[in-house]
């Protein structure tokens, strides 16, 4: 009896990490993806202006390197999904991950 409810609370906490993983991310990845935008130039004419101001480069840096912890999160949010709904083929899967770094890419 003991083992069953073990069970159940392992199950219970596995969506709450889904969800923290997944608020996780939007909020890394959307930080990262405004400090870019903020910080580098919309003119491509000027791309070696915004280099120069110490305060900009800073953003630049932190938003890259916040990036793999978004990516390292949703990765996370993605396994604990797949493992929740295993009805779902794997190849589906994969084509929203390959779509989610294909739109990262152009965005950036």
């Amino acid at each position: 009896m003991d083992h069953q409810v073990l069970i159940t609370d392992a199950g219970l906490r596995t969506p709450r990490a889904a969800a923290a993983a997944g608020i996780l991310f939007s909020l890394l990845l959307g930080l990262a993806l405004i400090l870019i935008t903020v910080s580098a130039p919309s003119d491509p004419a000027a791309a070696g202006a915004w280099l120069t101001d110490p305060a900009r480069r800073r953003a630049v840096v932190i938003a890259l390197n916040l990036v793999p912890f978004a990516g390292i999160a949703f990765l996370w949010f993605i396994g604990v999904v797949r493992d929740r709904t295993q009805v779902v083929p794997r190849w589906i899967g994969l084509l929203g991950f390959a779509v989610a770094v294909v739109l990262l890419v152009s965005w950036v």
